[in-house]
């Protein structure tokens, strides 16, 4: 498990199967523009994908203690990729009506769902630090920014073709 961490940076904990070098990087890439700050970044295996971010830290929380935000992040088995269309509801085009605000994703592979989920959930950390209202579209918006400066190769260091 690496706790990776400099002083303006989270902390980065890898439980999932993946190469820690690798998934520091990419949650590092995904976060660029947000103060990151005394949060702790746990990613884990499991079953499934999923993320959530923590206004505070859960007392049951293996975070450090100087750690004010949480963020999980699950990148388990049992998921093909490629994944998507989806909406953050888990939808397709063909599910939702006119007003669906919410940006469709389709994800390659467990890299472009981290990078996906590390920016939605530190935008949460975002709004959480500075009092701004809890968006979930501000949140997808931000996350295809990341994922699109993802894909374009700019912060790819690992490419897999």
């Amino acid at each position: 498990m690496a706790g990776r961490r400099s002083n303006e940076s989270p902390w980065i904990r890898n439980t999932s199967r993946h190469p820690d070098e690798e998934v520091t990087e990419l949650v590092r890439s995904a976060i660029r523009g947000i103060d990151m700050q005394r949060v702790c970044v746990n990613v884990k295996g499991g079953h499934g994908l999923s993320a959530r971010a923590y206004d505070g830290v859960p007392s049951i929380s293996n975070a450090p203690r100087g750690a004010r935000y949480l963020v999980t992040i699950k990148i388990g088995t049992g998921v093909r990729f490629p994944v998507g269309p989806y909406n953050r509801n888990g939808l397709g085009p063909d599910e939702v009506g006119p007003r669906n605000r919410f940006p469709f994703f389709t994800y390659a592979d467990w890299r472009e769902w981290l990078v996906s989920a590390a920016a939605h959930e530190a935008f949460h950390i975002h709004q959480y630090r500075h009092g701004k209202p809890r968006s979930e579209v501000e949140c997808e918006r931000f996350a295809e920014q990341a994922l699109d400066l993802y894909r374009s190769g700019f912060t790819r260091r690992f490419a897999r073709r």
